[in-house]
């Protein structure tokens, strides 16, 4: 397993200076002030416009690992009465007590010194005592917590929601570096620095492998793109999907709902795209009362909430209104990647319905797609040469990201690590 040396990450390490022990401090005897916010009815909330309204703070805004992001805000009104009791100080510590289970106890300090800011009662506001810890230290403490799992097992769990209440998150040990039987500010500052300088590190090393990620999509759209244009004395034609020499378009049905179960009697159910592996479905139910079917190499497409995704079948299933079942007279992965290449054309033919997006056969059939013909007649062994160009290059690409995939992993897991080995310290059994 990588460690931070075999992506040239050196740590210092502060606290392991002579004189330095730690003690285990609850919250309330560190803080000056612990404040939840307020409710705020959506209609009541303004949107984009800062000429008129305060922005105030919700769960989304705290990031992961001790950040505030202010890219998307909410707004409430100027006019509002008793508001500037929950206005945000620079240095305030700001704590998720409300969310779903998993992101319940992220923390943040605030920083930023220009203008007000108020927060949502999903948000508790947690002021120290400067004197006895700093900020940075109880924040990324509270970080340490969430990612062990500590505030996951602690909550209060509702059906969707959990939360941490102020009474509970005061009873929380902290454990704080001493000296000479004061607390030690300045070795505070220094673990704060060298985690920040750490994970600083990281981050430039993660961006990077992110923006390789992003190299490897893009030359992934390239390739789609150029391998369904003609070459010099290559004859291609624009055809209609639906024209029957091309294709043949099924619509899905659903069966009846007391024809399902999941025993495996009958034929595996396809509902849509929620089933939608890489590039087969995975179902689950079978239906004794199948109404539509699809073989073996058609083309799967999703035609409702969302539009376009598609896969090939690797058997016969019956499937549901969320999908359609194209039997292409050619090569199935031909056809496959043509229709991942253009996914946003296939989107924008989505009529809106009452609350989803969906296309009809109608909109299959008139569809236009590009096909290599020889002779007056649609080209199979062309047609065969791009999806195996594609095949080929797919999987290298696949086996590239897969390989960013784990190093980001790593990265990430050494953040952790990083975590682990500064509070470890402040572990008294």
């Amino acid at each position: 397993m990588k460690t931070l040396n075999d992506f040239n990450i050196k740590p210092q390490k502060p606290w392991e200076v002579e004189g330095v022990e730690w003690r285990e401090v609850r919250l309330k005897e560190l803080v000056e002030d612990v404040k939840s916010g307020f409710a705020l009815s959506k209609q009541k909330r303004i949107k984009i416009n800062k000429d008129i309204g305060i922005p105030q703070l919700r769960p989304y805004n705290i990031a992961n690992w001790n950040k505030i992001d202010l890219s998307e805000l909410t707004f409430i009104p100027k006019n509002m009465n008793d508001v500037e009791e929950y206005f945000i100080k620079y240095g305030d510590v700001l704590f998720n007590n409300t969310n779903s289970i998993e992101l319940v106890g992220r923390a943040a300090v605030f920083r930023n010194a220009g203008g007000s800011y108020t927060y949502s009662n999903h948000i508790t506001r947690i002021r120290v005592k400067k004197q006895v810890i700093t900020p940075d230290f109880l924040s990324w403490y509270l970080n340490f917590l969430w990612n062990k799992g500590f505030f996951y097992m602690k909550a209060t769990k509702w059906i969707g929601q959990a939360g941490i209440s102020n009474k509970k998150l005061l009873q929380i040990r902290i454990p704080i570096p001493f000296r000479n039987g004061k607390p030690d500010l300045e070795t505070q500052k220094k673990i704060v620095e060298y985690i920040e300088a750490n994970f600083s590190r990281i981050d430039k090393i993660l961006e990077k492998k992110k923006k390789e990620l992003e190299k490897l999509d893009e030359l992934w759209e390239s390739v789609l793109e150029q391998a369904f244009k003609p070459r010099e004395g290559e004859e291609w034609r624009e055809v209609k999907l639906g024209d029957k020499a091309i294709a043949e378009i099924i619509m899905g049905q659903s069966p009846p709902s007391s024809s399902y179960n999941k025993n495996g009697r009958g034929i595996l159910f396809l509902q849509g795209n929620k089933e939608f592996g890489e590039l087969y479905p995975k179902p689950i139910m079978y239906t004794t009362d199948p109404k539509k079917l699809c073989r073996k190499n058609d083309i799967l497409i999703s035609v409702r909430a969302p539009v376009g995704d598609v896969n090939i079948a690797d058997g016969e299933y019956c499937i549901g209104r969320g999908l359609a079942a194209i039997r292409f007279n050619g090569e199935p992965k031909y056809l496959f990647y043509l229709l991942v290449s253009i996914k946003e054309r296939i989107e924008e033919l989505g009529r809106r319905g009452t609350t989803f997006k969906a296309i009809t056969k109608n909109h299959l059939k008139n569809l236009k797609i590009p096909l290599p013909f020889r002779n007056n007649q649609p080209d199979l062994e062309k047609q065969k040469e791009i999806a195996n160009y594609l095949d080929n290059v797919y999987e290298k690409i696949k086996t590239t990201k897969e390989k960013i995939q784990r190093q980001i992993t790593l990265l990430e897991e050494m953040k952790e690590s990083i975590l682990d080995e500064v509070f470890k310290h402040g572990e008294t059994g």
